[in-house]
């Protein structure tokens, strides 16, 4: 419910809000048409339908006079949103924003375009603080362009990012967020998209959010990605290994080189403690391998116990086999 009291401190003359739609006018862009001309009835705001090239339509774009600020509601911010929509707005009428002093300072040091998609459901209780803290990071640095869809009205986006929890957070299509863990590494995960950084932790949850085609597409491309990819073979969490392995399987098949990283894994093996870890590491290397690497892993398992002998056997049967099949 949009209240007077709670628009006193706006200063209007900071402030523009587009309607943006593409083709013809449906129910959903009516129920934002309503809830923009309710705003306007308490705030005289200067307001334009316009066309403009999003991920989905209709939307609402909340913006600076000088339409540097980007931030994009594909929902209505009502209920729990509404809060975190009248900060923006206070926000941007004062020309400042709220986050603190180590935030604002860590956001100002991106350099490149950063895109921040949130996914909410009306009755969640974690997606407010996102919002609103997604909102105040476009306003203290315009390279962050931030969308707030509601998921029970565009499922088509839904599907495209295999949205099954709320808030589920994407940045630059690869940093993926979801639940609790959106609240507290939204800030640490669009730094690292504005740095083009695709270290292990967002690897790893690309492959938590069931990603691995999109890491099979980074590793393809980048060496340090791909290295960054095996390190994780330590991580303690089963998915994560498992990922991993997939991973690495599947670029074996497509036929892609990561002979490369055959030795990273034998370097990898004499790091890791537990017999569950190496025995992963060897059955791995008789996956991916080649003949090369046959004395590596002899050399490596010498001293091991005999369940991990058995398991460099099999593996280095295995290579063999295909290399005959070859």
């Amino acid at each position: 419910m949009i209240r007077q009291e709670d628009l006193k401190e706006i200063n209007l003359e900071n402030i523009k809000i587009f309607l943006i739609k593409n083709g013809v006018s449906n129910e959903r862009f009516l129920q934002l048409e309503e809830f923009l001309n309710n705003l306007k009835k308490r705030l005289s705001l200067r307001t334009e339908t316009k066309k403009e090239d999003l991920p989905a339509y209709p939307a609402l774009k909340l913006t600076d006079k000088e339409e540097k600020v980007q931030i994009y509601y594909l929902a209505i911010p009502e209920g729990r949103e509404w809060k975190p929509f009248l900060n923006a707005l206070r926000s941007i009428s004062q020309n400042k924003n709220f986050l603190n002093e180590n935030e604002a300072n860590r956001i100002k040091k991106i350099n490149k375009q950063v895109e921040i998609k949130i996914f909410i459901t009306p009755f969640c209780l974690f997606c407010p603080t996102v919002v609103d803290k997604a909102n105040q990071l476009s306003i203290a640095q315009n390279l962050i362009k931030t969308f707030i869809i509601d998921a029970t009205h565009y499922p088509d986006l839904v599907q495209k990012y295999k949205v099954t929890a709320s808030p589920t957070v994407i940045i630059n299509e690869d940093y993926i967020l979801a639940g609790e863990e959106a609240r507290e590494k939204l800030l640490e995960f669009v730094e690292k998209a504005g740095k083009s950084k695709y270290d292990k932790e967002v690897l790893k949850n690309l492959l938590k959010q069931a990603q691995a085609e999109r890491v099979i597409e980074l590793c393809e491309k980048d060496e340090e990605c791909l290295y960054s990819l095996v390190e994780l073979l330590k991580a303690p969490e089963l998915f994560t290994r498992i990922g991993v392995m997939h991973v690495l399987e599947e670029m074996a098949e497509k036929g892609q080189d990561i002979e490369k990283v055959l030795l990273h894994l034998i370097k990898i093996f004499y790091q890791v403690k537990e017999d569950r870890d190496k025995g992963d590491i060897i059955y791995l290397l008789g996956l991916i391998g080649n003949p090369e690497i046959i004395f590596e892993i002899e050399k490596a398992v010498k001293d091991e116990s005999p369940l991990i002998k058995e398991i460099a056997e099999e593996a280095i049967e295995r290579i063999k086999q295909r290399q005959q099949y070859h």
